[in-house]
């Protein structure tokens, strides 16, 4: 689905719609088309026009992907009060097949420049009326473009919100996990260590943890318990009710181990409805994460 939706915001900020014919159309226009496909040109009818396609109305059956010039002229006059009479108008632009139909095909106006773009969009606005109704009036999709904007805008800050939420989540965890591990190695410092210096006690391990785990938004709520098994005998330093697991070893070793909890909360905070399990972003969570290591008696 997101695959989906990052092509479609592509396609709209290129302005490729791959659907062109959701562009307003004009059915029955006062237009023939001609085409040289080798013998004397006839003008074809075209069955409706946009200003980015058109339905031609022809026994011809070309390849999808075909590039064919098509020439669009009005067939209609338009006379003047002094009884002259203007002749029609016409116009040359590339074109390619898109689609076929039972009676005719479809074909997509391919532009190299806006000013080409802008040549059609004159030419069409200068037909003749029909039923009261103006090819220029169709031709705008200003309107379609703001209300495509207009939809896709809430889903994209949505997807900015839980982006940078989803990657503060992660920093956490990450954070909260390298902390655990740093201060289980500190811990098993002591007296194996050249010089036997003392071992770390519960309060010197909890300020490295609490210095180390500094960046997170919500350190306040930072909770480190600290835990000694010594040959069964376990005695914790901390608040919580974490449980040391135990050694397959009691007797030849000191297992130590801390364990390291922390609330977190989003970034970018959105509406949620937490009775119904609805959330806009991420949910405010415990990210718990233990360590421990041997420590030679």
């Amino acid at each position: 689905m997101l695959k989906r939706l990052m092509a479609s915001l592509s396609r709209w900020l290129a302005n490729d719609s791959p659907e062109k014919r959701r562009a307003p159309r004009l059915a029955e226009p006062s237009l023939l088309v001609y085409y040289w496909d080798g013998s004397v040109p006839e003008g074809r009818r075209i069955r409706d026009i946009s200003s980015s396609g058109a339905y031609v109305v022809t026994p011809e059956r070309w390849y999808l992907g075909t590039i064919v010039r098509l020439i669009l002229q009005g067939y209609k006059t338009t006379p003047q009060s002094d009884g002259g009479i203007v002749s029609s108008r016409s116009t040359s632009i590339p074109c390619r097949v898109v689609r076929h139909g039972s009676d005719g095909l479809g074909v997509e106006f391919l532009f190299s420049t806006p000013d080409e773009q802008k040549t059609l969009q004159n030419f069409l606005a200068a037909i003749p009326p029909i039923n009261g109704y103006a090819i220029g009036r169709l031709t705008a999709v200003d309107g379609q473009a703001l209300v495509e904007f207009a939809l896709i805008l809430p889903l994209l800050f949505l997807l900015i919100v839980n982006a940078v939420n989803f990657g503060s989540f992660l920093f956490a965890w990450i954070t909260v996990a390298n902390g655990a591990r740093t201060g289980a190695q500190y811990m098993a410092q002591g007296r194996a260590t050249v010089g036997t210096p003392t071992p770390a006690t519960a309060a010197q391990i909890t300020t490295l943890i609490t210095a180390d785990i500094s960046s997170p938004l919500n350190r306040a709520s930072l909770s480190v318990r600290v835990c000694k098994n010594n040959n069964g005998v376990q005695t914790c330093s901390g608040p919580g009710a974490y449980v040391p697991p135990a050694d397959p070893e009691p007797t030849k070793y000191v297992l130590a181990s801390v364990d390291v909890s922390y609330s977190y909360v989003p970034l970018l905070p959105l509406w949620d409805f937490g009775a119904l399990g609805i959330h806009a972003t991420l949910p405010p969570s415990t990210i718990h994460r233990q360590a421990s290591m041997r420590m030679l008696q």
